[in-house]
Parts: structure tokens; C-alpha cells; sequence
């Protein structure tokens, strides 16, 4: 009888051995008493070669742990004022592993470091599978969900929110970026006089302008057709439909806000200004997945695709605009739109406001055509056609700090 009961408590140890076996991971095998403590005897060196390497087991990351201390010791490296409960056990819990384990291994990082590398690289090798079994990559590293081809607002607001609380600059894009920002800031006293008397935010006016005339208020805010002493020429054509001096900016811009229909909308919500921004550009590149770099040129949402001069759409061409959702990022992150706030702020940050009024920015080349609605003043959103390409804004070249 008692034969058979040692029979069974030793199928019991093996048994509890082959599972434990399924899981354990690590590449070098731990001391075998060291190991054998945590099961009450030693384990055969043969049982120790079934233990896969992957994935990580908390009984063999503690094994390690412990193996790696005792190397050092017996190197005779330098304490570490890093030093966390050095020679105390180490319980292979799951939700206590992690906190207890981790000060120990870059304890003897730090110990090993400049006297043995060899030691540091296996600390920093299990720390970094540590590391791995815990860490959450973080949304903005993420692939991106993809883009809804829905072309309702009330399907797309979610989406606008979402992308835009997760937006930040590219890095090879905030020196110009930084221009935007302070060309924004320089005109906003313009914008403010032209918003409210039509009802439109200055922000929307700003990006807008940006986008549709490069900022030049010289040009029409319709198209960018140059000189303001002559109604526009490409689509929509002939406007302002009445046209007489003094023929200045503030006038055409009203004509313009007024003509497609964004004038005394009353929600200009974060979610519904930029789907009235993007559904003024055109909607096409929904249909293929691409982040429109009408809204999101500048930022991690946007990497290449573009519909070129001819209309056609070509996957390689890239935007070398500031995207009009990444200028109200910009705005927001300076503090010029509370409204919107609080958003993820932009890092680094961007210029601070400058105060300067009425500049006049160097004429660029012209932008082409905006389609208009076919009725002025729409009672909503203006509506283009869903299929159709957006609308080519030739792209000017903009050197930083001018």
C-alpha cells in the first residue's frame, strides 16, 4: 500500500511536470535545485530538456530571475543602489510577477553593466520577454481601422472623432507646419470679421483658405483665381456675381462661404466641421481606403495616395499640404480652439500666438476649380457627388519662417 502511494505521488510530479511543460519558455536552463524549490524536490536533467522555449512561463522566468542573481554574486559585481528584494522569493503569479520582477532584472542590469555584458545581455533578454507579455501597443502605433465608405455624418462622426484625438504631426512635417500655425494666428482678426457676418468659424475660414489659396489674400477665397479685381474664372466662374470696387478679399470670402452653402450652419461641432470639410473636397477616397490628405496631410493618418492634375488617382503621389484636420490640431494645441479642447496635445509644441494683423502673403501659383452645389445656400451641407474625384488643389511649395 504505501508502495502505491509513492507510486502515485511521484505519477502526480510527473504528471504536474509534462503540464508544466506546455508552457514554460526561456532559452537557458535554470539550476536545477533552484528550480526544484518550487516543487518540493529536483527534477531529472532530462525533464528539464522538454521545456519548450516559448512562450513565457512565470516558473522558468523566475528560475532565471534567481539564476542571474546568484552569477552575479558569485562575479563578485558591484551592489546596485537599484537593489528590490534581493534574495527574497519570488512567487510565479501572474498578477504579481511582473511588478516584483522587473526591479530585479534591471538590478542586475545595472550590476553587470561596464563588468560583465554577457550577464547584462541575458538580464536584458529576459527582461525584454517580460516586457513583451505586458505591453499594450499603443493606438497611434496600431494599424489604422479601416476607413468607413459610409457617406452619411451621422455614420462618419465617430470616425472623425477617433481620428482626430489620436492625430499628431509627422516629425519630417513641423517646421512647415509650424508656418501654418503662425499664418493662421497672423490672420485670424481677418477671418473673425469675415465669420461673423456670415456665421462661419474663423478656424474653418483659416483652413480653407489655406487649402483653396494658399493663404493669399489677393486671390478669392473660392478657387484662388488671382487678381480680386476680376470675378473668378475656373468653377464656380463669374463670381462674385456682382463684382465692384473696392474689390477686396473680406467681400469675395463672404461671396464664397455664402455660395456653398456654409453660411449660418449652426452646428460646427469638432465631428460635423470636418465633414463638411472633407465633403467639400469630395469624398472619392473613401472608396479606396486612403485617409483624405484634404483633412489628415501632415499627420500619422496620412501616408501617400493622390488624385494628380488629371484627375486620376495615383497611389504614389503624396500631399505636400498641411491637411485642414491637422491645422485645427495645430489651433487646438496653441489654445485658439477651447471649444475643441481637451484633445491629446500635439508634442512638440508649436509657436505661440503672434499678434500681427492684415499680412499679405506672396501671391502663389493658382488653385484650380471647387465644384459648387447647384443651389446657392443650401438649408445643409453642401452636397457634391459622392463617386466624383476631389476637387485638385495644386500644391504650393511654402518655406518655413516666411
Amino acid at each position: 500500500m504505501a508502495r502505491n502511494s509513492l507510486d502515485r505521488r511521484n505519477m502526480m510530479k510527473l504528471a504536474a511536470g509534462v503540464s508544466l511543460a506546455g508552457l514554460w519558455a526561456g532559452r537557458a536552463g535554470a539550476q536545477l535545485d533552484e528550480i526544484g524549490q518550487m516543487f518540493g524536490e529536483k527534477l531529472a536533467d532530462k525533464a528539464l530538456k522538454l521545456l519548450p522555449a516559448k512562450p513565457l512561463n512565470l516558473a522558468r522566468t523566475v528560475a532565471l530571475i534567481l539564476k542571474l542573481e546568484k552569477e552575479a554574486d558569485q562575479r563578485g559585481l558591484p551592489l546596485s543602489p537599484l537593489a528590490f528584494k534581493t534574495g527574497q522569493p519570488i512567487t510565479p503569479v501572474e498578477g504579481s510577477l511582473y511588478g516584483n520582477a522587473v526591479p530585479r532584472l534591471v538590478t542586475v542590469i545595472d550590476r553587470a553593466e561596464g563588468n560583465d555584458p554577457g550577464l547584462a545581455e541575458k538580464a536584458g533578454e529576459l527582461l525584454a520577454d517580460l516586457n513583451a507579455s505586458q505591453r499594450e501597443v499603443p493606438e497611434a502605433l496600431k494599424p489604422a481601422q479601416p476607413l468607413s465608405k459610409a457617406m452619411d455624418y451621422a455614420t462618419l462622426r465617430p470616425e472623425y472623432a477617433r481620428l482626430f484625438a489620436s492625430a499628431t504631426v509627422r516629425p519630417e512635417n513641423e517646421e512647415t507646419a509650424r508656418w501654418y500655425l503662425s499664418m493662421m494666428q497672423k490672420a485670424r482678426s481677418r477671418y473673425n470679421s469675415v465669420g461673423k457676418s456670415v456665421g462661419v468659424p474663423w478656424y474653418f475660414i483659416a483652413a480653407t483658405h489655406g487649402l483653396e489659396a494658399s493663404f493669399n489674400f489677393r486671390a478669392h477665397l473660392h478657387n484662388g483665381d488671382f487678381p480680386l479685381t476680376s470675378r473668378t474664372r475656373q468653377v464656380p466662374a463669374g463670381r462674385p456675381s456682382i463684382w465692384l470696387p473696392p474689390a477686396d478679399w473680406e467681400s469675395s470670402a463672404k461671396d464664397a462661404l455664402k455660395l456653398l452653402g456654409f453660411a449660418n450652419q449652426s452646428d460646427w461641432s469638432l465631428e460635423r466641421t470636418l465633414y463638411r470639410l472633407e465633403r467639400y473636397n469630395g469624398l472619392g477616397y473613401r472608396r479606396r481606403g486612403v485617409p483624405s490628405p484634404y483633412l489628415w496631410s501632415f499627420t500619422n493618418h496620412y501616408e501617400r495616395g493622390k488624385f494628380v492634375a488629371d484627375g486620376s488617382f495615383n497611389p504614389r503621389a503624396k500631399s505636400q499640404q498641411c491637411g485642414a484636420a491637422a491645422m485645427l490640431r495645430l489651433l487646438v494645441d496653441a489654445g485658439e480652439i477651447p471649444e475643441f479642447a481637451p484633445v491629446k496635445a500635439i508634442e512638440p509644441k508649436l509657436v505661440e500666438p503672434v499678434k500681427a494683423e492684415n499680412v499679405q502673403p506672396a501671391v502663389p501659383q493658382a488653385s484650380q476649380p471647387i465644384a459648387a452645389p447647384a443651389t446657392a445656400a443650401a438649408p445643409s451641407d453642401v452636397v457634391v457627388p459622392v463617386d466624383a474625384a476631389p476637387v485638385v488643389t495644386p500644391e504650393p511649395v511654402i518655406p518655413p519662417g516666411t
